[in-house]
């Protein structure tokens, strides 16, 4: 390792740290076998004397760099083997000589010790963009989709980078108070930037399970306030700021500057009454709206976030299939039928004579309102799954309206009279 440091490899059957065994050296002492039984230090465990069977075993700092070396047993009674194919290792190391939490310093990667053999496995780990070698976190199953915006940062020294979509970007960085480890720290606060590219009230919120409803928020306004809010509806007089009692942000503003809303707070992540922000997997929710004023957001969406590792995942939203059948029936309707049975009457002379036109004109007006009733009804059966308000927004009131329309239309048409016979004139 180039620097001074502790330094460790781990042996595991799921590459997990816990329920994981490592070889740990620290300079100045000799290697030896753990238990790994969490993640704080404390339950970081020295094997029994008995299971401590590594010969060889060094670890040293010379010419600005750390080397442990140890010869060990592969097949050892009670222990994770070592296979002669493939293994899931661990890998971590510190910031300096004292056994201390290791920051974003680890990883989790399979080895093939038949095909990439001993050199490989020793370049693996200084070199974990090897290739040959599969690497993924140690603490979180990550889907391929997900992406890692912290570029291996320490995110509790930097401020590491979430692109929440195009021209809205989420700054973070967790404090750790002296002598405490994140995963269990009481007195962790999380500071926090939102930067949008346009003048608009933007939003971050903090949910346990992806929703909107029933999370909390810390919103901002430009030139005004920068609240902590509760999600209690989708209608705006239905979030509400939190009691002034639990208004605790602090170095909280939201200003508009060089053609961006920039809004910056200290929250603390575990507050009474509240949703606990963890070191881990966090649900998230973003939004922003067209103006400063508070009202129904421009857009939003629901994330998953690993403040550890930076890992982020966009959350599918709730019954999207059935949202994209409502969009793609509309389309049919409104989009196709409804302007073919219009050029059907427009374009009637160049039709064959004996009312083809009037039947086309019909038949394709009768389509598109079934297509319209359908899509209507799976909007308005989705809301009422989603325990969301009919028509609180524009689109849905101008929905309903067409819907109106459209019913009374067709009703005119069944109604409207009949051409009389030849030679008559149509009554006024």
């Amino acid at each position: 390792f180039e620097g001074e440091a502790w330094l460790s490899i781990a042996f595991s059957e799921d590459g997990k740290m816990i329920g994981s065994e490592a070889v740990i050296g620290i300079p100045g002492s000799i290697p030896q076998k753990y238990m790994l039984g969490g993640y704080d230090v404390s339950v970081i465990q020295l094997m029994p004397e008995e299971q401590q069977t590594l010969t060889d075993a060094s670890i040293t700092a010379t010419n600005g760099q750390t080397i442990m070396k140890f010869t060990k047993l592969m097949s050892e009674p009670g222990e994770i083997e070592i296979l002669f194919g493939d293994n899931e290792f661990l890998w971590a190391h510190g910031s300096d000589a004292t056994l201390a939490y290791h920051g974003n310093n680890r990883a989790a990667f399979s080895l093939d010790l038949a095909a990439a053999g001993a050199a490989v496995a020793e370049e693996e780990v200084t070199d974990p963009t090897d290739p040959s070698v599969e690497v993924e976190e140690d603490s979180v199953n990550v889907p391929d989709a997900i992406q890692d915006p912290s570029g291996g940062q320490d995110c509790t020294v930097n401020f590491c980078d979430n692109e929440l979509t195009t021209g809205f970007l989420q700054k973070y960085r967790i404090n750790v108070p002296d002598g405490q480890a994140p995963e269990t720290c009481d007195g962790c606060t999380i500071d926090m930037e939102l930067i949008y590219d346009g003048e608009a009230w933007v939003s971050i919120g903090f949910s346990l399970n992806g929703r909107m409803i029933g999370s909390e928020a810390v919103i901002g306004i430009p030139g005004s306030t920068t609240l902590k809010y509760n999600l209690n509806g989708y209608t705006d007089n239905l979030v509400q700021p939190m009691p002034q009692e639990q208004q605790t942000l602090t170095d909280a503003s939201t200003v508009f500057q060089n053609g961006q809303t920039i809004m910056k707070f200290t929250k603390i992540m575990k507050e009474p009454g509240e949703v606990e922000i963890l070191f881990g997997d966090n649900d998230f929710l973003w939004a922003h709206g067209s103006a400063p004023a508070l009202t129904y957001h421009a857009s939003r969406s629901a994330f998953v976030l690993n403040l550890s590792s930076g890992a982020a995942q966009e959350l599918t939203a709730p019954n999207k299939g059935l949202w994209l059948a409502h969009g793609v029936i509309l389309f049919l309707a409104w989009g196709v039928f409804v302007p073919f049975a219009v050029q059907a009457s427009l374009l009637r002379k160049l039709l064959p004579e004996g009312g083809i036109w009037l039947q086309i004109h019909r038949g394709l007006n009768t389509i598109s309102l079934a297509l319209f009733i359908a899509g209507f009804a799976i909007s308005v059966a989705t809301t009422k799954k989603e325990e969301q308000p009919h028509f609180s927004n524009p689109h849905r009131r101008m929905g309903l309206a067409m819907f109106i329309m459209a019913i009374l239309q067709v009703i005119g048409g069944i109604v409207r009279p009949h051409n009389p016979p030849e030679g008559e004139k149509k009554k006024p």
